[in-house]
């Protein structure tokens, strides 16, 4: 049994897919298989099922990442800590450049910060807010030493197969999912379910993801607004029929459900990942140790 299949194994829980794994982990899938299999042939236990929907844990996979994940956190702790300890007093006056496309990661920036300046007072940290579109490029050119982006999953994986996906490290702190928000005092209101022509025959905003072609009719050019601006994605939900699109967590922290209500999108199972990403040069533990406390905070 070696840590990266049980981390394999605990990825697949949130994916459903040996695909998305694989890709995730910079493999093929063929060898993800193989790792999979020979954890199931040493322990001699069935892990996963496979079904038309993807991939799915059996009760026993359950049970040995019940007793994995914890060991595998502490290791990772341990790790780091580890490191922190050897590296040179000097090397952590510095400053960490955090690019940030992502609303929900910018709700708790100020206090991680808080923490992690309080361990590191000599550490200048800055934040500066950017466009999805210039997260991947910031990062291939060193202009940032680690950012944080809310982004669909199809793009996400585009971007990771257009630019040389060897020279990033990304976590995703939570998978997300799309919702189609809308005034409490709207008709669709009494709604289960947004559907497509509810979009074309109304406005519509996209808050912190791509905007999606498929989704829309092909209409992303047709939407009245697509910015991080919270006001006025809140200002024109309560002064106009519209409908916000957005990722579910979004909807949970910004957006009280006296006012708003949050709905499903017909034909809309995107996947949004909430995530962080840094140059795979060796990055400092204290970047790290940033990226955890954030993690943690959301």
């Amino acid at each position: 049994m070696r840590l990266e299949q049980l981390r394999y194994l605990s990825d697949i829980q949130h994916t459903n897919s040996i695909s998305k794994t694989a890709n995730r982990f910079f493999l093929s899938q063929q060898s993800l298989s193989n790792n999979i299999r020979q954890l199931e042939k040493e322990l001699n236990v069935v892990l996963l099922e496979r079904s038309p929907f993807g991939v799915n844990l059996t009760k026993e996979a359950r049970d040995l990442l019940a007793l994995s994940d914890p060991f595998l956190k502490q290791y990772d702790e341990l790790q780091n800590q580890f490191a922190l300890q050897q590296e040179n007093t000097e090397e952590n006056v510095k400053h960490i450049r955090i690019y940030c496309s992502s609303v929900l990661a910018t709700l708790v920036l100020p206090k991680a910060i808080a923490i992690f300046s309080k361990k590191y007072p000599k550490t200048r940290v800055s934040v500066k807010e950017i466009s999805y579109k210039d997260i991947f490029p910031s990062i291939e050119k060193n202009i940032c030493d680690v950012a944080f982006l809310s982004i669909n999953e199809e793009y996400f994986l585009e971007q990771l197969n257009t630019y040389d996906a060897s020279k990033f490290h990304y976590n995703i702190m939570i998978t997300d999912r799309l919702v189609a928000c809308i005034s409490a005092q709207s008709p669709l209101a009494q709604k289960e379910i947004i559907e497509q022509s509810d979009i074309v025959t109304r406005p519509f905003t996209y808050l912190n993801i791509v905007p999606l072609k498929k989704n829309n009719a092909n209409n992303s050019n047709l939407a009245l607004y697509n910015s991080h601006n919270i006001e006025f994605h809140r200002r024109a939900l309560r002064e106009m029929d519209v409908i916000s699109l957005m990722p579910r967590y979004v909807y949970s922290n910004l957006f009280d459900n006296k006012h708003y209500v949050s709905k499903f999108l017909e034909g809309a199972q995107q996947t949004i990942y909430h995530t962080t990403i840094y140059p795979n040069t060796t990055p400092s533990p204290i970047i790290k140790e940033l990226v955890n406390i954030v993690t943690a905070l959301i």
